[in-house]
């Protein structure tokens, strides 16, 4: 391991200590917690590499890797995560209002849209961070593909992309036009279980509830990381894990893009959202406080790198 994430990591264990908000440290070990049930990994063949006339050979195999944490949360000091709320956040705020009052010259506003218009009631707006998990410096690579995601890297900060965020005209019009088309085939969820639309990629949701509006803001924005999506600001990953090594596109209703949430009420599984009626109650979101927090595993499939040059693989 590099020794700057070695001596980065030791600061976030020795301050992992936050009422009510969860750490890097403790997204380390939740993620750590999830492996025995959602690593999935299953060897499929044999893979071949000729380097100086000898022939060697190493697995073909597939599995997941807890790439990144999205981060959902109704205004700007509400980030659950203790380490982005104290240092990413307060600048993007400041980039936010500027851009907001920029276009409009007005403040930047956040929360739920008034509950006293009927046709607002379930109108939900947060905001969104998407950073490479901090468990992917620490947990073992040993006969593992290697991620493509870099730990603690920022790949999408709603608040840095505030005018397509807030689907500001002109800019965000064409993708809101878009949207009303893929309506009916890219939803979170396959019906009649439907929580949201998988577009406008924005933080404007119409949910039965909190916490399935905060679900599909986390779809919205891990499928951008995969996703050539004009105007927005971020940054994509890349799905070449090396030599006859690939990962999946994030996606919504796919088994290769899976949520374990782990905060509040850290689950150790993982699974792909949409799939049930039911997905957070009274309970969960008294205790949430408005702030969610995923890790997001995604699918790679192919060879750990041998000696030489690619031959082949069976399988």
């Amino acid at each position: 391991m590099k020794l700057w994430l070695v001596f980065a990591l030791s600061i976030l264990l020795f301050n992992a200590t936050s009422a009510g908000a969860i750490t890097s440290a403790e997204i380390i070990k939740q993620t750590s917690a999830a492996l025995p049930s959602c690593l999935h990994y299953r060897v499929l063949g044999v893979c071949y590499w000729q380097y100086l006339g000898f022939t060697n050979t190493t697995p073909y195999i597939e599995h997941y890797l807890p790439d990144v944490v999205v981060s959902v949360f109704d205004k700007p000091d509400s980030n659950a995560w203790l380490e982005m709320h104290d240092s990413l956040d307060p600048a993007a705020r400041i980039a936010e209002d500027n851009i907001v009052q920029g276009l409009t010259g007005d403040a930047a506003g956040y929360g739920r849209h008034s509950a006293a218009n009927l046709n607002e009631q379930q109108v939900f707006f947060n905001a969104v961070e998407v950073i490479g998990n901090p468990a992917l410096g620490v947990i073992g690579h040993e006969g593992l593909l290697p991620s493509t995601v870099m730990p603690m890297m920022p790949y999408y900060q709603s608040m840095l992309d505030a005018a397509m965020w807030r689907g500001f005209p002109p800019l965000a019009t064409p993708e809101q036009i878009v949207a009303l088309a893929q309506d009916f085939t890219r939803r979170i969820g396959v019906f009649p279980i439907t929580w949201g639309g998988a577009f406008p990629i924005e933080g404007k949701v119409d949910a039965s509830d909190e916490a399935k509006a905060a679900a599909v803001v986390a779809q919205r924005t891990v499928n951008l990381l995969s996703t050539v999506v004009p105007l927005h600001v971020y940054q994509g990953v890349s799905n070449n894990c090396g030599e006859a090594c690939d990962a999946s596109d994030f996606h919504e209703n796919d088994e290769n893009t899976q949520f374990q949430r782990i905060y509040p009420e850290p689950e150790a599984s993982c699974s792909v959202l949409g799939e049930t009626l039911n997905y957070g109650d009274s309970s969960l979101m008294s205790k949430a406080k408005g702030a969610y927090v995923w890790v997001v595993w995604r699918h790679y499939k192919g060879c750990i790198q041998g000696v030489g040059k690619y031959m082949g693989r069976t399988g």
